[in-house]
């Protein structure tokens, strides 16, 4: 077979050749499933020891509270927040049947009735909701890994490892972590694939979550937990299993993507209380919740302390009672900006989404090359084997994805003009951009830009003192432009 086109082409005709091949009718569905993953939205996965803050994560990523935050049988099973045009809930069991199950909305959060269905019967379940932040992205919660349960971790396990990946898999990961734990570091290798073109975690990143409670939740939390980020960035073991590490204070983040106009309502009638009155609500949980205070009833205030932790009540109520917040869109607006999900949002636009066909690709290539190797052997399949292999080795946009993450990693040293070109390179798919050049630019200027580029890159390999990685990263880029000279001839 011919290996032709782009990697998404390629990995299209494999499962086409192996659909002629697979008689069984389970895995006949699988493949199908492979493909339509293939052409699907981005799945990004949300993983990370018992109360990371995964769930709640996700609601702020999503604007809306559908991922339950509590304790229930939901937690146990893996869930999947797809778009879709109406609201539909099924329970897919093993075998690939689904069933509806029932759901409503309790206190502004959806709440999934599993019924006399047992979490044990369920292989994962499906969430259909027409949220225009689901239309890229596909999310996926994930039980909590660590837990006093271990069926529950090994679900997450399962459906993670590199070695079991499946339709319906992720291409892309966050790991939350509170604290950087060994048993982190040992998850995030077993999702690494190291067999698909030698492709590095560049669709990893790590989240120091629940990143307020750092610091006894003083007003310079945030600060701390970038502090503490920052220098978990540096670490070479995890630089080699995720992208970056960023903070995020996912319970300030979700509160602001869906807060309620009566929840500001009661932030601003105690706001109204004396100075005197406020700073002592505020020392501690139990004091903010002290039922002697004759204010808002203690159950009104345990509501909000559910929604914005202590450190959201610190830095919400003085700023209501300076008047420098005056409406609700404002409040949501300064805790969003003060939890960093924006940092994340962009990282997930900037590095996931760009390269969101060659992630798809190399997650379907991985799932049929585990497919197949349950099937018997024949000669059909030892032809398609062999196709798997070439892809694997020869597709030039799995060697950019490795490219992207030894630049973003700082694994090699380039300067940062070389740095943000190698990395740009990594990521546009436009020519014209590749090279530098405003889109509408001309083949004969694009050409000559790549000629330049290719120079400078071979140049800098060439280098007797060039170490082997930064000669790798120097031929790729070169041979991304070329592909670029190639396509403006």
């Amino acid at each position: 077979m011919t290996m032709d086109g782009g990697v998404v082409e390629q990995v299209r005709g494999l499962l086409r050749l192996a659909e002629g091949l697979i008689a069984d009718d389970r895995a006949h569905a699988e493949l199908h499933g492979l493909t339509d993953a293939l052409d699907g939205p981005l799945r990004v996965a949300f993983a990370g020891r018992v109360k990371a803050g995964k769930s709640t994560l996700l609601n702020a990523l999503v604007g809306e509270r559908l991922a339950p935050t509590d304790a229930g049988e939901c937690t146990k099973v893996v869930t999947v927040y797809k778009h879709a045009r109406g609201y539909e809930v099924l329970a897919v069991g093993a075998d690939g049947a689904s069933l509806p199950l029932p759901f409503g909305r309790d206190g502004g959060a959806l709440k999934i009735d599993l019924g006399e269905c047992p979490p044990a019967a369920i292989d994962h379940i499906e969430v259909g909701w027409p949220s225009s932040e689901l239309r890229d992205l596909t999310l996926i919660d994930t039980p909590g890994l660590a837990s006093i349960d271990d069926v529950n971790s090994r679900r997450t396990q399962g459906f993670m490892a590199a070695e079991e990946r499946r339709a319906g898999g992720p291409d892309a990961v966050v790991y939350l972590m509170r604290h950087l734990h060994h048993t982190d570091a040992e998850f995030l290798d077993a999702f690494l694939d190291r067999t698909t073109g030698d492709v590095s975690p560049v669709n990893a990143v790590a989240v120091l979550s629940r990143a307020d409670e750092i610091g006894v939740c003083r007003l310079d939390a945030l600060e701390s937990a970038e502090r503490i980020a920052a220098r978990y960035r540096e670490l070479r073991d995890l630089r080699s299993l995720v992208s970056t590490v960023v903070p995020v204070a996912g319970l300030l983040a979700e509160t602001g993507q869906t807060l309620r106009e009566h929840e500001f309502a009661s932030l601003r009638s105690l706001a109204a209380e004396a100075r005197a009155t406020l700073d002592e609500l505020l020392v501690s949980v139990d004091g903010f919740c002290d039922p002697h205070y004759r204010g808002l009833p203690v159950e009104t205030r345990r509501s909000l302390l559910d929604r914005l932790g202590i450190f959201g009540l610190r830095l919400s109520l003085p700023e209501l009672a300076a008047g420098r917040i005056s409406n609700a869109p404002a409040l949501a607006q300064a805790l969003v900006a003060a939890s960093g999900l924006t940092e994340l949002q962009s990282l997930i636009r900037r590095h996931f989404l760009p390269r969101a066909q060659v992630l798809r690709s190399r997650s379907a290539l991985a799932g049929l090359s585990s497919l197949i190797s349950h099937l018997p052997r024949s000669d059909g399949m030892r032809e398609l084997e062999t196709g798997i292999e070439r892809v694997e080795a020869a597709a030039h946009e799995f060697a950019e994805l490795r490219l992207a993450h030894l630049v973003l990693s700082g694994t090699v040293e380039l300067s940062p003009e070389d740095a943000a070109e190698a990395e740009r390179v990594s990521i546009a798919r436009d020519p014209a951009t590749r090279v530098g050049l405003p889109k509408d630019a001309r083949a004969e200027t694009i050409r000559a830009a790549a000629q330049n580029r290719i120079e400078h890159w071979r140049t800098l390999s060439a280098d007797p003192l060039s170490d082997p990685v930064l000669a790798d990263v120097c031929e790729i880029v070169a041979r991304s432009y070329e592909a670029v000279f190639a396509a403006n001839t």
